[in-house]
């Protein structure tokens, strides 16, 4: 009988990281922005990030590897705006999560022939629109 010895295995990455770690990433490299600049506030507001990071993470959980990766940004007023694009299909799914809770958290949707705003009720009104981005 032949022993073999041990070799260490070196660390590989298998996969780039996740789109939901992507995402994550992006919207947290918000808080590290200037408080404000000629035009208006440039950090979101804690209510922006709150409101951003539970819809993103309740989504996650439930899509999982189907999770698709947006882009973050920040307008005038502290608020933040979450965007999937499927370039392909020529779709766009913008999430806008308010300043305040005085306005309403939205969710816009595009595609080539339509596009509408519509409240979020829930995190699945997100996760439904994050499945159209990529369904046939």
């Amino acid at each position: 009988m032949t022993v073999t010895k041990e070799r260490p295995i070196k660390n590989i990455e298998l996969k780039s990281e996740s789109n939901f770690t992507t995402t994550l990433k992006r919207i947290l490299e918000l808080l590290d922005l200037e408080e404000e600049d000629d035009y208006g506030i440039l950090k979101p507001t804690e209510y922006a990030f709150k409101t951003a990071m539970q819809l993103v993470v309740e989504a996650n959980e439930i899509m999982g590897i189907l999770f698709s990766k947006g882009s973050a940004s920040t307008d005038h007023q502290g608020s933040i705006r979450i965007t999937w694009k499927n370039r392909e299909k020529k779709r766009l799914v913008r999430l806008f999560c308010p300043c305040d809770s005085e306005q309403p958290v939205d969710i816009y949707h595009d595609s080539s022939d339509e596009y509408h705003v519509e409240d979020v009720s829930s995190v699945l009104t997100l996760v439904h629109w994050l499945e159209w981005l990529n369904a046939s």
